[in-house]
C-alpha cells in the first residue's frame, strides 16, 4: 500500500454528498490498514480512496 504524505492534502476536496460542505482530506483505519479519505467536518461523512 502507498503511504500518504503531505502533497495529498494540498488539493481541496469534493463536496459532501450528504451536505455540500468542502471536505477534508484525512486518513482511516480500515482493515487493511491506514487509507487516504475525504471526511466531511460538518456532517462527519467519510468517503474511503482505496489504493491511494
Amino acid at each position: 500500500m502507498a503511504e500518504m504524505n503531505d502533497d495529498e492534502f494540498d488539493e481541496p476536496g469534493p463536496p459532501c454528498p450528504a451536505c455540500g460542505t468542502e471536505m477534508s482530506p484525512d486518513g482511516v483505519d480500515t482493515a487493511e490498514g491506514l487509507e487516504f479519505c475525504h471526511r466531511c467536518p460538518r456532517c462527519k461523512l467519510v468517503i474511503v480512496l482505496p489504493g491511494l
